[in-house]
């Protein structure tokens, strides 16, 4: 069975948004171990499961097997995702507070995300690198290193705070200037970017990339060049494909 009757009366917990004309594989297993199915509307569809309101949601099972479902399915189709534990009282209510309202945008941005994956990059400054870049280049931070060589941290602790200090204000400098020619290559080989705050001072950017299928390779060997061409200096990091959470419209 690929669809949830709307008239099914206990709670469902919902994964994301699909076209209605989805045939979903029958061993597409969801939280609670529950079958994944659809709801349609439209020409979309919800996909949902079953949920026992009696036990707990949020386990990091439950977590895995959420982004499970939605990565799977973002394998052969396009997919909106929804939050991390949404549910509803029941399959009518799908339809009613979520998919008729939004139908129109949902709808948009399926059209959007069409045959294509995130990827998730991260890249960070190599902290060693840096900092002899920052000894060799900042007279201040020179002195301060010679300051606390072979010193305690008790016995040189205002010096090692002010190192500190200049080396996040260096850092903070640099990340400008090495972020913007790894932006502008991804945009050559990118159908959409969208930039994560930074969240520590040796970040150089985070960006969730919207990728065609055909043109994945291209997409791999650009990351690659990048890689080497900033190696030591800077580390890459990247997760996908996966499941496009963050192109989804805010609705």
């Amino acid at each position: 069975m690929n669809q949830l009757d709307e008239d099914y009366a206990a709670e469902v917990y919902l994964y994301g948004v699909v076209h209605a004309d989805i045939e979903l594989p029958s061993e597409l297993e969801g939280v609670q171990g529950q079958p994944v199915q659809r709801v349609d509307h439209a020409g979309i569809a919800m996909l949902a499961s079953e949920v026992d309101p009696d036990q707990a949601l949020g386990t990091p099972d439950d977590l895995l097997a959420h982004t499970r479902v939605l990565n799977d399915t973002a394998r052969d189709f396009s997919v909106l995702p929804l939050a991390f534990g949404t549910v509803v009282p029941d399959a009518r209510a799908v339809v009613d507070d979520v998919l008729e309202p939004h139908a129109e945008a949902y709808t948009q941005a399926l059209s959007h995300v069409a045959d294509k994956s995130q990827f998730t990059l991260t890249v960070t400054f190599d902290r060693e690198t840096l900092l002899r870049e920052i000894v060799e280049e900042v007279p201040e931070a020179g002195r301060l290193r010679e300051a606390i060589a072979d010193t305690s941290e008790d016995q040189t602790r205002p010096q090692r705070i002010q190192l500190g200090e200049l080396i996040v204000r260096e850092l903070e400098k640099r990340q400008p200037a090495a972020a913007e020619p790894i932006l502008q290559q991804l945009q050559n080989v990118t159908a959409d970017v969208a930039e994560h705050e930074r969240r520590q001072p040796d970040d150089v950017l985070e960006v969730a990339v919207l990728v065609d299928r055909a043109q994945v390779e291209a997409f791999d060997s650009t990351v690659e060049d990048l890689a080497r061409e900033l190696h030591p200096r800077c580390t890459f990091r990247l997760v996908g494909p996966q499941a496009p959470y963050d192109f989804v419209p805010e609705v």
